[in-house]
């Protein structure tokens, strides 16, 4: 579709399905870098999701992009939506070429921005007064973007807040309130011993996650890809198990995310995002976030790692917990947003 505004500036809107065609666009929707040594996970993401650009160029040159893509269900997820230049003007024209592409798909719901894989993208707007230093899965971008994704229907679905600070170093067996005799904390040492656990893994976070704090669809489709990235760029103790040894059963997990865009002075990653962590029910209240904070930060440290990020839901219990004994400050703000069809 070719169209000129009175400036007899000539415009090209197109919808690309080529995943290999796709990635050469992403830039225009992130702050993030897209290196060439991520392009295996964002493929991963693209043909799994079979997702598709609206692209926008202006006298030949591409200057906006939105990615859409689904789960099967009857919602149109986007993600990289960015125009350069951020004119009012053009990316009105783009949320309105989005709308249009779900209501010709009848979909029921828009929601996003979630940019695949989101273990390295992020998700959300970032909302104005927020932190906009380069860090892994937090993407950047001027108010006017959500500012004018509500002036077209859409309203805040979720706000996810982001405490950061120095990770805090402690020997959780010390703590005299808790006793973990009866518990194994353990890591597995590479992909192969990680798919022993990897039902476990699955299992614990989609029974015992909120809603909210499920933002990527299918992750249990996605896990391999996130994993593989997590032993490439960062270290086995970002994944994380906990073993209930009586009865032999993993009660608890969480995942952490290397962030390869910061290093300290001697060249060593020095920062990773403590990204998911959850508990069988019949195993809280007995210390062991402690017990998974702790020990994660004792290997942490020993790797060289000082600084961390933790994502939560703003409504989340969790944010106590974070706040008052982790002594993380919040940093950084990102909103999803959602409109109905």
């Amino acid at each position: 579709m070719t169209f000129t505004n009175s400036n007899e500036n000539t415009f090209n809107f197109q919808i690309i399905n080529d995943s290999n065609e796709i990635i050469k666009y992403l830039f225009i929707g992130t702050n993030i870098p897209i290196w060439q040594e991520f392009y295996k996970y964002i493929l991963h993401d693209l043909n799994y999701f079979k997702a598709k650009s609206i692209n926008l160029k202006k006298n030949g040159n591409p200057i906006g992009h939105v990615l859409v893509f689904s789960d099967g269900s009857d919602v149109l997820y986007f993600g990289y939506f960015g125009l350069l230049g951020h004119f009012r003007e053009h990316i009105l024209f783009l949320v309105d070429k989005l709308i249009e592409f779900a209501e010709k798909n009848n979909f029921k719901l828009i929601r996003g921005p979630i940019n695949i894989p989101a273990i390295i993208y992020g998700w959300g707007f970032m909302k104005e007064g927020s932190d906009t230093s380069l860090f892994i899965g937090k993407p950047v971008n001027p108010p006017i973007y959500q500012e004018l994704f509500i002036e077209k229907g859409f309203y805040v679905k979720t706000e996810e807040i982001s405490w950061e600070g120095g990770i805090l170093w402690f020997n959780p067996w010390k703590i005299k309130k808790y006793n973990f005799n009866e518990y194994e904390y353990f890591n597995p040492k590479n992909l192969r011993e990680f798919s022993k656990f990897k039902g476990d893994y699955l299992r614990i976070h989609s029974q015992n996650l909120p809603p909210n704090a499920q933002l990527t669809p299918k992750i249990n489709f996605l896990m391999d890809n996130y994993a593989e990235f997590i032993f490439d760029f960062g270290h086995s103790f970002m994944l994380i198990f906990v073993r209930h040894k009586p009865s032999d059963k993993i009660v608890a997990c969480g995942t952490c995310i290397p962030n390869p865009f910061r290093k300290d002075d001697k060249g060593n990653y020095d920062s990773c995002i403590a990204f998911t962590w959850a508990i069988e029910p019949e195993y809280r209240k007995k210390g062991l976030s402690m017990l998974m904070f702790g020990e994660t930060s004792r290997r942490a440290w020993k790797m060289k790692m000082r600084y961390i990020s933790a994502p939560v839901e703003r409504e989340n219990l969790t944010n106590k917990i974070v706040e008052n004994k982790l002594f993380l400050e919040n940093k950084r703000t990102h909103i999803i947003l959602e409109k109905k069809l």
